[in-house]
């Protein structure tokens, strides 16, 4: 007997016909019992001599060139609104003028939505559930169809929608998203065609809490009023597959154009210093001077904080100096980058600062992210890619560093997060003055009470070996910071702060191994990170610190720079 060859089963296992059997009974069945409801509900809608049903109101409007069947005129007669009362179909109102539009024309779901050749009252309607992309639009949402036919341009009737439009580029989000062509989508998804799949609630509800589905969005909350979501909800419901304002034709003579366009080379685009704060959007998410979109930090004091090379360093590349920041690449020549420089120097003195009260300093400085009750917690928190520290009720943390360190991280700002420099801002004596107002108003102990008992083994004359050290990683510490060590593990949404990015380069090569050794052994307090020094061994601690260097930066050299908080 060949012990490799398989025994054939021609008649297969005994269940398998009769589980056939009944899966194909229950299919019949449901569609037996679907037919009927619809046959019954047809008899009601479409009744007819002798029970056969009258003849369907099919109408064929054509839109740019393309043609569109529907036959919503059956129940609609006139485009009157209807319902149905036991077995008889009540008219109610007439519709409303139209003028210039007119129904020969355009039909019904060329504005209206839902299924034009479904039978189904449901159906016809909008498929229930789901996403609502085909869901029938009535009243003042009718505005979200307006610019599916019409260009983008201010439109008699659809007012709102071009408001939706206006704030659409008013608060940046083309500089993120591409819609039809723009410059943006390297950040968000596409949103050309989004009203072909969401329905106006949908999007409405993204725009109003953009981190409920999915959790971990960048996209920030802007701060709209219900109108204004409404409006930009109207606006990108009307971005479809089809823009009936074009012919197929005028479409492809179009591509041919911009592809055209595409060889040439962008444009050079001018802006006066003083208005290219505005020409490119910086003020949709920061505030400068007097004006605040409450999304990304103050720039007012910028070129008092920040040198003229970093600031360019990072409009060329913002995930360069603050990795895992949700700013998007805006294109700028070099002259655009000089005028930003120009209009972020426009500010109050300097002098002007260092005048003001400890408490003063720290409302303006310091709240936007750390919160007004000191907890972390700021209005821009959530835009942030580092989570700010928590001061209040967190004295545990900062009995265990040196009140020099805590200093020179205010002085001299923290790399590789938003803190900013403040020591050429305020002065030695303002940095000192705020710091001992933190201290008494949130953290609620005296600067000088240390904890001095903290020691680490040290460094040993070997570590283990890299499979060994990807084991222990693996286990202690890529559920919250993942296995490529961006803090994105398969539990970091469960915490608050977020677990560090390991692969922070500017922030890792700031501080020395001494210091990430304390944190692996001890934790740290205000955190989701546990002490590990009861579970691992001193060569363990060591070779997850040379893994860290690994992430951080290739060349695995610790930092010899400020030590920041």
């Amino acid at each position: 007997m060949n012990p490799w060859k398989q025994e054939s089963n021609p008649k297969g296992p005994s269940w398998l016909n009769p589980l056939l059997l009944t899966a194909t009974f229950l299919a019949l069945s449901l569609a037996l019992i679907s037919a009927y409801k619809g046959w019954k509900e047809d008899r009601v809608l479409h009744p007819g001599a002798q029970g056969h049903t009258s003849i369907i109101a099919d109408i064929t409007v054509n839109l740019s060139g393309i043609p569109y069947q529907e036959h919503c005129l059956t129940c609609h007669p006139q485009g009157k609104a209807a319902k149905v009362s036991g077995k008889d179909l009540v008219f109610g109102k007439d519709h409303p003028s139209i003028s210039p539009h007119s129904m020969d024309d355009l039909g019904c779901t060329a504005c209206h939505l839902g299924e034009g050749m479904a039978r189904d009252l449901t159906i016809s309607h909008g498929v229930p559930g789901g996403l609502g992309a085909r869901k029938v639009l009535a009243g003042m949402d009718l505005q979200a169809s307006c610019y599916r036919c019409h260009e983008l341009k201010p439109l008699p009737g659809g007012e709102k929608a071009w408001e939706g439009a206006r704030h659409f580029s008013l608060n940046a989000c083309d500089t993120c998203h591409n819609v039809g062509g723009s410059e943006g989508g390297r950040y968000g998804p596409d949103l050309s065609e989004v009203g072909s799949f969401l329905g106006l609630k949908q999007i409405q509800i993204a725009i109003e809490d953009p981190r409920a589905d999915p959790e971990n969005s960048i996209m920030p909350k802007f701060p709209l009023s219900p109108e204004q979501i409404k409006g930009i909800s109207y606006f990108l419901k009307s971005r479809t597959k089809e823009s009936f304002y074009e012919t197929p034709m005028t479409k492809k003579a179009k591509m041919k154009e911009e592809i055209g366009e595409g060889e040439k080379g962008p444009e050079k685009i001018s802006a006066l210093p003083e208005e290219i704060l505005r020409e490119k959007r910086c003020l949709a998410c920061h505030k400068f001077q007097e004006e605040d979109s409450q999304i990304g930090p103050d720039l007012t004091y910028m070129t008092a904080m920040r040198k003229e090379e970093y600031i360019k360093n990072f409009l060329y590349n913002p995930r360069q100096e603050i990795p895992g920041n949700i700013m998007p690449w805006i294109r700028l020549t070099r002259e655009e980058e000089t005028g930003i420089v120009r209009s972020l120097q426009k500010k109050e003195k300097p002098h002007a600062v260092h005048e003001m009260k400890p408490k003063h300093h720290y409302m303006m400085l310091c709240q936007r992210c750390h919160a007004a009750q000191g907890d972390g917690l700021g209005p821009i928190q959530p835009n942030l890619a580092n989570f700010p520290r928590a001061f209040w009720e967190n004295a545990e943390f900062f009995r265990r560093i040196s009140d020099e360190r805590i200093v020179k991280s205010v002085e001299n700002g923290i790399p590789g997060t938003s803190m900013p420099p403040y020591g050429e801002l305020l002065g030695k004596e303002n940095v000192s003055s705020l710091l001992d107002l933190i201290f008494r108003e949130f953290i609620r102990s005296k600067r000088s009470d240390k904890k001095e008992d903290l020691t680490i083994s040290a460094k040993p004359a070997s570590v283990h070996s890299k499979q060994k050290t990807e084991k222990e990683f693996i286990k202690y510490c890529a559920s919250c910071h993942g296995l490529s060590g961006t803090g994105k593990g398969p539990e970091y949404l469960k915490h608050l702060p977020r677990p560090r990015d390991l692969t922070n380069q500017p922030y890792f090569q700031a501080i020395k191994d001494e210091r990430i050794a304390l944190a692996i052994s001890y934790g740290i307090p205000g955190t989701a990170m546990p002490s590990l020094a009861e579970k691992i061994s001193p060569e363990s601690i060591w070779s997850l610190i040379q893994k860290i260097r690994g992430l951080s930066n290739p060349n695995g050299k610790s930092g010899k720079t400020n030590e920041s908080t």
